[in-house]
C-alpha cells in the first residue's frame, strides 16, 4: 500500500495581506511551504507528496522542492481540478 500526502499550498494569503500565496509567506526567513515539505519528506510513513499550488506559482514550488532535496513529491496546479491539466506529472 502506498501512502500519499496532499499538501494544499494554494491559499492566497489575503488575510496575511501578503503579496504572495500563503505558502510562500516568510517565517524565520523561509517560506511556510519549506517546513511542510521537509517534514513530509522526512516521514517514513509517506511514499509520495502531492503539492497543490496556485496557478502561476508552479515554478517556485518546483525550485523550492529541488532546493530542499525533496525526492518524493509530485506537482499539481490548483487549476487542474477545473478543467485544466496538471502542470507536471509525477
Amino acid at each position: 500500500m502506498s501512502v500519499w500526502a496532499v499538501l494544499a499550498a494554494a491559499g492566497r494569503g489575503e488575510r496575511l495581506e501578503a503579496d504572495r500565496p500563503k505558502a510562500f509567506a516568510q517565517l524565520d526567513g523561509r517560506p511556510l511551504l519549506a517546513e511542510s515539505l521537509q517534514r513530509l519528506e522526512a516521514s517514513a510513513w509517506i511514499d509520495s507528496i502531492v503539492v497543490v499550488a496556485p496557478p502561476g506559482w508552479e515554478e517556485p514550488v518546483i525550485l523550492l522542492a529541488e532546493e530542499l532535496g525533496c525526492g518524493r513529491w509530485s506537482r499539481r496546479s490548483a487549476a487542474a481540478g477545473r478543467g485544466q491539466p496538471p502542470f507536471a506529472s509525477a
